[in-house]
């Protein structure tokens, strides 16, 4: 091999002088150095936030109040009153599904509107049953 002119700032070809055929671990810094306020573990992060079963809570109680009553069963006398039930828990379970920090906020919006028709269909039915 021929030793040709290498540009200024190059190293020598070749591997260098301490060059063994092993790798060498990275160096150990100790952690004697400390700075005030300084952590060397990352910060810690918040609480996470609650998931989406609220609002899919306040949707199956939605549509419970909105399909039970409709059935073609035998509910003589109570028919008109067991949308009412669905529809106020499932709106509860909307409103805090909503507020605060949830992940699931578009389905507990989307919840909120099938109670409150659920809500709607049982005052109808109510005053269906007491008007006639």
């Amino acid at each position: 091999m021929t030793d040709e002119p290498r540009p200024q700032g190059m190293p020598p070809a070749g591997p260098p002088p301490q060059w063994t055929g092993q790798p060498q671990p990275w160096p150990v810094q100790p952690n004697a150095q400390q700075y005030p306020g300084y952590s060397p573990y990352p910060p810690a992060l918040p609480a996470p936030a609650n998931g989406v079963w609220l609002g899919v809570l306040s949707l199956v109680l939605g549509v419970l109040g909105c399909v039970v009553p409709l059935l073609p069963i035998d509910l003589s006398g109570v028919r008109a009153y067991l949308a009412l039930p669905f529809g106020l828990a499932g709106l509860a379970c909307g409103l805090v599904g909503v507020i605060g920090r949830h992940t699931g906020k578009p389905v507990s919006g989307v919840g909120i509107g099938v109670s409150a028709i659920a809500l709607v269909l049982g005052v109808i039915m109510l005053g269906n049953q007491v008007a006639g």
